[in-house]
């Protein structure tokens, strides 16, 4: 009876996601001549402007690229192809229609296994480092998807078998990147360094809240439970456990079926403040790029501020674990003590670095990040005073969904930088928005998939 029950739900949750992904599609499909128009006036002005190889033949290197669905992946690719190195670029079969391989400045697009399957792991790593062999790379630069960091690791140990020559922009350790990676593990380590994180500790039955409640924790401050697994529909749940009986009988009891041994959830200090996220690429401690901007909880548009108090807290860190890679934090700054408090790390490259818009001094300081000889003393920053950065079609997303009015969409054209546009490489901008959204929403019509948002800038359904 229940399974039979439950039939009709599920069928009736597929049409919705179906007819939702039908809607969006149409909406494409009706702005894709203005888009087509659009894109080639910039190509033909483009054309005029483009400003090709400016570094000498001799620091001309062969660079692989990997995980450029995500606009961050193709403005990496971009930013050192502009500066005339030779990019190949590499994802999983997942994302065969990424808008990267038609930019101008990449060599050559791959496809690797997907690590979805039980031998998925080996097939990507082995696939990744096929492309490697074939195109004789000299570097190997991966903007992680979050289920390739720990692979794209082990990627960087093979390919020091195969050729010790080839520099990879990537941590040593598949250990360091699985701690990096893990919530508590990491709030853990950063406990062990003396640095400041938030209160927590891990739970995997209501139980174990119901003990924390007897000893009178709840009565201290707000503390919330956080889900450790991603994208849960609690995640932006910020819910203070109540520390009255009745209240927290109450509150628990929705936790019963969610919290246990497959599910753990955080008690979690919860701070007032202010959000934001750190950006760095680092080598052996030193950090290379750095940048910090304001969070948001989708994360669709980037600012750039200073921020020295979280620049210190990430300099310590990475120069106590002699970090080289890319990685982000994000962090809490109390409204009241205007301290900062570390609440997670993602061993992998942020989405904000679109700030820096394809700059010269960008690819100076990858350069300094894989060889020695060029590393930078102090780190390449975004001015304060860069352009906001959005992208067209999530913002038209906003207005149709009322989550702002047209003149604010109109403030946001005038005053920001769509973040794939370019008017010397405007063809991914058109495939991103008409080519590579629209086959993930035929995708989800077909296989009618659960989805909330359509992410232009990591390029999928999310």
């Amino acid at each position: 009876m229940g399974s039979a029950g439950q039939k009709p739900v599920v069928q009736f949750g597929q049409l919705w996601y179906r007819m939702k992904a039908v809607v969006y599609l149409l909406v494409l499909l009706s702005t894709t001549p203005f888009c087509l128009l659009f894109t080639v006036s910039c190509w033909l002005f483009g054309r005029r402007t483009r400003q090709d190889q400016q570094i000498t033949e001799a620091l001309r290197q062969t660079v692989l690229v990997s995980g450029v669905a995500h606009t961050k992946g193709l403005h990496l690719a971009k930013t050192l192809g502009k500066a005339g190195h030779r990019v190949i670029v590499a994802d999983t079969e997942d994302f065969w229609c990424s808008a990267v391989q038609w930019s101008h400045f990449i060599s050559k697009f791959y496809t690797v296994p997907n690590l979805n399957s039980c031998s998925g792991k080996e097939d990507y790593i082995n696939g990744m480092i096929n492309v490697a062999k074939a195109e004789n790379i000299d570097w190997y630069i991966p903007v992680s998807h979050t289920k390739t960091a720990v692979a794209d690791t082990i990627i960087k140990q093979r390919l020091a078998e195969v050729n010790p020559m080839i520099k990879c922009l990537v941590f040593d350790d598949p250990k360091l990147t699985t701690i990096l990676d893990n919530k508590v593990l990491f709030l853990k380590e950063c406990q062990e360094l003396g640095l400041q994180v938030p209160y927590f500790k891990e739970v995997d039955s209501t139980s174990e809240v119901q003990e924390m409640a007897k000893k009178g924790l709840f009565s201290k401050g707000h503390y919330f439970l956080k889900p450790l697994m991603p994208y849960s529909e609690d995640r932006l749940n910020f819910t203070c456990i109540p520390s009255s009986a009745k209240e927290f009988d109450k509150y628990i009891a929705c936790y019963e079926r969610k919290v246990n041994s497959n599910n753990p959830y955080l008690i979690h200090q919860f701070i007032k403040g202010k959000e934001f996220a750190a950006n760095a690429i680092v080598v052996n401690g030193c950090l290379q790029v750095f940048q910090v901007c304001p969070c948001s909880p989708m994360q669709i548009d980037y600012d750039v501020v200073q921020h020295p108090a979280i620049k210190q807290w990430v300099e310590e860190f990475c120069k106590a674990k002699q970090l080289t890679g890319c990685v982000c934090f994000d962090f809490l700054e109390d409204e009241e003590t205007r301290e900062v408090y570390c609440i997670e790390c993602n061993p992998r490259l942020h989405s904000a670095i679109v700030s820096y818009d394809m700059q010269p001094d960008l690819e100076r300081a990858i350069r300094g990040a894989m060889d020695t000889q060029f590393q930078l003393e102090v780190p390449v920053q975004p001015s304060p005073s860069s352009t906001h950065v959005y992208w067209l079609y999530n913002e038209i997303a906003k207005v149709g969904l009322f989550q702002q009015g047209f003149g604010e969409f109109m403030q946001v054209l005038q005053n920001g930088k769509d973040a794939v546009l370019d008017a010397s490489d405007p063809v991914p901008f058109f495939m991103l928005n008409h080519f590579q959204m629209p086959v993930m929403l035929i995708q989800a019509i077909i296989s009618g998939k659960k989805w909330s948002i359509t992410n232009y800038c990591l390029g999928q359904l999310r």
